[in-house]
Formats: C-alpha cells, structure tokens, sequence
C-alpha cells in the first residue's frame, strides 16, 4: 500500500493546492478552527478565547476572515488552502462529498498503485499473479477504496458530527510540523465546531471497508489479521494521502510539472 507514493507524481496539481470556484451563497463571519491555520465559516458566532489565538497551528494570530484574493472553499470542497474560508457542511454535504472523493481521479490513481503493489507481491488479496489476477485485485482495491470513503465521510462524519474535510497548514509552518499534523489526520479528527476529538469517522470507516472486504477476498484471506491488516493499510493509506495534501502542490512545482501560482 506505500506505493501510493506515486499518487505524488500523477495527481493534477489543482487537487493537491485545494482550489475550488465553486460559489457558496453567501459569506457568514468566520472563526479559527483551533488546529488549522485556515479560517470556516460559521453559521453562529464563535467567540475566541485566548487559548485559541494562541494555538500553534495558527502561529499566534487568529484569522478572522479569507485571505486577501483567496475564494472561499466550495460545500464540496475536501482539502481547504490556509486562509482559505470553507462554509459550514450539513449532513446532506458530507454525504455528496464523500461519493465525490470515492470516484475521484486520485482514488482511481489509489486503486492501481494498491492493485499493482499487491500483484508484485502477490500479497493479500491473493487471487494470483496473471492478468485476470491484477483485474480482481483492481475491483477489489476500488471496492476497498469506495467503502472507505463513503463510510468515512458520508455516514460517520455526519454521525459524529465531525468535519471531513483537510485544513492545509501551508508553507508558513516548519516542515516537521506540517509532517506530523498530515500524517495524524487520519486518527486525529475535529468536530463541525473545531474542536479536537479522535477522527471516530476515518477510523470506523476504515475498519468497516476492511471488514465488508471479507465478503469478496478470497476464502484463505478471509480471517481476522486479514481484516486488522487491511484496516491498518487503510488508515496508513489515507496518512500519505493527507501529506500530499499537504505537499503535493510544491513537489509538483519543484518538479515542474505545474506552473507556481500566481
């Protein structure tokens, strides 16, 4: 599942640096989240303590509105740029993104790197090394893929009313720190409000793609490690997504296969 590295060389550059034109329809006042540098929209006001101008994913300074020529983040908008005003999400807003980000370019990208890595190793799921083999694990990886995400963030995210959604820290952090906070998003969530709880919705939405991946792998990898393996490489999975989230755009650049913005 580490082969989803590659996504770094075949996600279009848009993805990854977060930008969006869709329009919201209006522009209620905007409050820090507490672990995001970013500015949400909220639908009521926010008053912000001192614990939250001081929190260190904002450097010390609470940001009260978007950045200056920044547009604010579409209702289905996953990954939202620092600055970046991002409307608040109904439970209806998080299903449709989840079925977005099930079926988009970068998780079909997800599904071959996973299917081809597992038919080099001929690891779990074990239906062969052949061609018909590497089709099987293709549906597979998708099937693993789509649950993941539509339990994730359409079912459980509303549930637990926890906010799906990627808050960039951006390059006015220090490398490690953006490191450590992209890599732990998968088991540190927050709530619709911007408070930090366990990410509930990632890690049972994973849990139960791995579990429901028992009804089609194969009879010899129908079994518990398989299921806690899965679960793991799923959770794993979505830590290297959430770090090219977060560098993505300026690997992109670096390599010059996109033009820096502007």
């Amino acid at each position: 599942m580490f082969v989803a590295a590659l996504l770094l060389l075949s996600c279009p550059a848009q993805y990854a640096l977060g930008n969006s034109t869709e329009p919201i329809a209006s522009e209620p006042s905007a409050a820090t989240l507490p672990d995001s540098p970013g500015a949400v929209a909220s639908s009521s006001r926010v008053d912000l303590t001192s614990a939250d101008i001081n929190s260190p994913a904002v450097d010390g300074q609470a940001v009260a509105s978007a950045a200056p020529g920044l547009k604010p983040a579409g209702r289905y908008t996953k990954l939202i740029a620092p600055g970046q005003a991002a409307p608040p999400q109904t439970a209806g807003d998080k299903f449709i993104l989840g079925v977005r980000e099930a079926f988009s370019p970068f998780s079909m990208v997800a599904w071959v790197s996973s299917a081809g890595w597992s038919q080099l190793i001929d690891s779990a799921p074990h239906y062969g090394t052949n061609g018909e083999a590497f089709a099987q694990r293709l549906g597979a990886a998708a099937a693993n893929g789509v649950s993941k995400e539509i339990f994730s963030d359409s079912i459980f995210a509303p549930v637990f009313h926890q906010d799906p959604r990627y808050y960039k820290l951006g390059k006015g952090h220090k490398f490690i720190n953006r490191a450590i906070y992209a890599g732990t998003r998968p088991i540190i969530g927050r709530t619709d409000s911007g408070k930090d709880i366990p990410n509930y919705a990632m890690i049972l939405g994973s849990g139960a793609a791995a579990g429901i991946a028992q009804t089609y792998y194969p009879e010899r990898d129908r079994n518990v490690t398989t299921v806690m393996t899965s679960w793991a490489t799923n959770i794993g999975g979505s830590s290297l997504g959430y770090l090219f989230s977060e560098f993505g755009g300026e690997i992109i650049q670096m390599l010059k296969l996109s033009k820096p913005q502007k």
